[in-house]
C-alpha cells in the first residue's frame, strides 16, 4: 500500500513549470508530481476566471483518451462547463499515455488531488470525474479502490466509451500489450490486477468491484455499434435497483469517447450529486487493507484475493456484519459525541475468528471496559484492549444468530467524566463509609464480576490515566 501524501511531504515536492494559454481567460498550469528526484507524473490544472477562496469550488477530474497527454482534452468542452460553472479543473496524464486503469495511475491522480487540495479551495463533497475511452472508466475504478472519507472520494462519475471490464476487453481485442505492461501479464497470469483495476469482472461477482459503485452515481454513454456499449449496458444492467442514481444514453450516435458525449448535459448530471459519506449500507469487496465509508478491515489474510465486507448500520447504535472474508480485523469507525451507551453487532456468517475494534471522537471510547454478548450459541470474549484510540476485541462464535455488545460505564459520582473523585468514592464505598445506590454499584464494578473491590479501583486508575 502506498503511503499517504501527509507522510511523503519531505519526499514529494511539485515545481510548476509553465502556463498554457488556449485562448480563453481562465488560468491553465502544468506541474509535474516528482518523489524522491523522480518525475512520476505531469498533470494540468484549470482555475476558473471566477475563482473566490472565500468560497468552496467543486473540482472535476478529467482523463484523456488512448495516445493523449494532460493537455488533450482541452479540446473537449469540459474545460469551458468547469469554467462557466466556477469548478477546478484537472487533468491528468496518469503516467503514461496507453493506460489509465492501473494502481500506480490511481496514486498520481490521488497525490495530484491532494495537492491541489492544498492550494485552492476543494469542495471535498463534489468531486467529479469523466474520461473517454481508454479513461471513461478511470472515475468508476478510482471510486472503487477509494472509500475512506478521510481521503479524496468521488461524488459521480462519467464514462464515454469506457473499457469497464478489462479482462473482457483483452479478449476482445485478443490481447492488449498496454494492460499486459501495467498489470504485469496477461489475464490468465495475473487476474486479481485485472479485477482490481476494473469497473466490473462480469465473468464472476465474487471477484468484481461494481459491489463498491453502490452508493456513486454513474452516467455511461457510448458509440452506436462499439464493443464499449455492452461494456455500459451490461453494467447497468447488472447495477440495476442497487446502485439508484444511473443514467445510461437510450439514444446513441456513432463515434467514440468523448466525441459521443454531451459536455453540459453530463456535468449538469454529475452536479446534481453530492458524496455520499455515511450509507446505511456497505457491500464492498477490498482489493487491500484499508477503510470503506464507517468500516476498516486492517489485514488481508490472501493477497491476491478480494476482502469482502458487507455490513448494515440497522439504527444508531446496532449494526449487522453479514459477510467479513480474507481478513481478521474489522474495524467500526462509529464513535462520536452523541453515541448512546451501548454497540450492538450481529453477525449471521459461518464459523470464524476474528476481531473487531471500534474507534471515532468520543471521550466514551476510554469508557468502554467489557464485552457482552446475547442470544448466541458458543461466542465468547477471549482477549480486550486498547490501542490509542481504537478498543480491540478478540471473538469467536458458532454458526447463526450471534450479537455482542459494547457497553459504555457511567461513572460513580454520575458527573459524566472518570476522576480521583470516583477512586475516593469508590474506597469509601468498600470500606462501608457510604452506601452506593444501584446505579453507582453497577458502574463502580468495572470487571463485572458482581462487586466492588480494589480490583475495580486499579480498574479505576488505569482508566484515569
Amino acid at each position: 500500500m502506498y503511503i499517504l501524501l501527509t507522510n511523503m511531504n519531505k519526499f514529494i515536492k511539485y515545481t510548476l513549470v509553465f502556463s498554457l494559454s488556449f485562448g480563453w481567460s481562465q488560468d491553465i498550469y502544468t506541474e509535474y508530481l516528482v518523489e524522491s528526484g523522480d518525475s512520476l507524473d505531469v498533470f494540468s490544472y484549470q482555475i476558473p476566471e471566477n475563482y473566490n477562496d472565500l468560497n468552496t469550488h467543486p473540482l472535476l477530474v478529467i482523463f484523456h483518451q488512448w495516445g493523449g497527454d494532460e493537455n488533450s482534452p482541452y479540446y473537449t468542452q469540459f474545460d469551458e462547463e468547469a469554467n462557466n460553472r466556477n469548478w477546478l479543473y484537472l487533468s491528468p496524464f496518469g503516467g503514461s499515455s496507453n493506460n489509465y486503469n492501473h494502481q500506480d495511475a490511481q496514486y498520481f491522480v490521488m497525490q495530484e488531488i491532494l495537492w491541489l487540495s492544498e492550494q485552492y479551495n476543494i469542495d471535498s463533497n463534489r468531486i467529479y470525474m469523466v474520461g473517454g475511452s481508454m479513461g471513461g472508466a478511470a472515475g468508476a475504478i478510482f471510486a472503487n479502490n477509494h472509500l475512506d472519507p478521510t481521503q479524496p472520494m468521488v461524488a459521480a462519475t462519467a464514462s464515454a466509451s469506457g473499457i469497464l471490464d478489462c479482462e473482457r476487453r483483452f479478449y476482445e481485442m485478443d490481447g492488449n500489450n498496454s494492460m499486459i505492461e501495467w498489470f504485469g501479464g496477461s489475464p490468465e497470469e495475473v487476474p486479481f490486477e485485472y479485477h482490481r483495476n476494473s469497473a466490473v469482472f462480469f465473468a464472476d461477482s465474487t471477484q468484481s468491484m461494481h459491489f463498491n459503485l453502490k452508493h456513486i452515481p454513474l452516467y455511461l454513454d457510448f458509440g452506436t455499434s462499439e464493443p464499449h456499449r455492452t461494456h455500459a449496458e451490461d453494467l447497468f444492467a447488472l447495477l440495476q435497483g442497487y446502485n439508484l442514481n444511473m443514467w445510461i444514453d437510450s439514444n446513441p450516435t456513432g463515434g467514440h469517447g468523448f466525441s459521443v458525449i454531451d459536455e453540459n448535459h453530463a456535468c449538469d448530471w454529475m452536479s446534481q450529486f453530492e458524496l455520499e459519506r455515511n450509507p446505511r449500507e456497505i457491500n464492498v469487496n477490498l482489493d487491500e487493507p484499508g477503510r470503506a465509508y464507517w468500516v476498516e478491515a486492517k489485514n488481508q489474510s490472501v493477497e491476491d484475493e478480494f476482502i469482502r465486507v458487507e455490513c448494515e448500520r440497522l439504527n444508531e447504535n446496532t449494526f449487522l456484519i453479514n459477510q467479513f472474508k480474507n481478513s481478521d480485523t474489522l474495524i467500526f469507525h462509529i464513535l462520536n459525541d452523541t453515541i448512546p451507551s451501548n454497540i450492538q453487532f450481529y453477525n449471521y456468517q459461518y464459523d470464524s475468528i476474528f476481531t473487531i475494534g471500534i474507534t471515532g471522537t468520543s471521550p466514551l471510547i476510554s469508557t468502554i471496559l467489557d464485552v457482552s454478548f446475547e442470544g448466541f450459541n458458543s461466542a465468547y470474549w477471549d482477549n480486550l484492549n486498547q490501542e490509542n484510540e481504537t478498543i480491540y476485541v478478540d471473538i469467536s462464535w458458532g454458526s447463526y444468530n450471534m450479537a455482542f455488545t459494547f457497553e459504555d460505564f457511567m461513572d460513580v459520582n454520575l458527573d459524566g467524566v472518570w476522576d480521583v473523585t470516583d477512586i475516593i468514592l469508590t474506597i469509601q464505598n468498600i470500606l462501608g463509609q457510604i452506601v452506593f445506590n444501584s446505579t453507582q454499584t453497577e458502574n463502580a464494578d468495572l470487571n463485572d464480576d458482581g462487586g466492588v473491590d480494589i480490583l475495580d479501583i486499579i480498574l479505576m486508575v488505569n482508566l484515569i490515566l
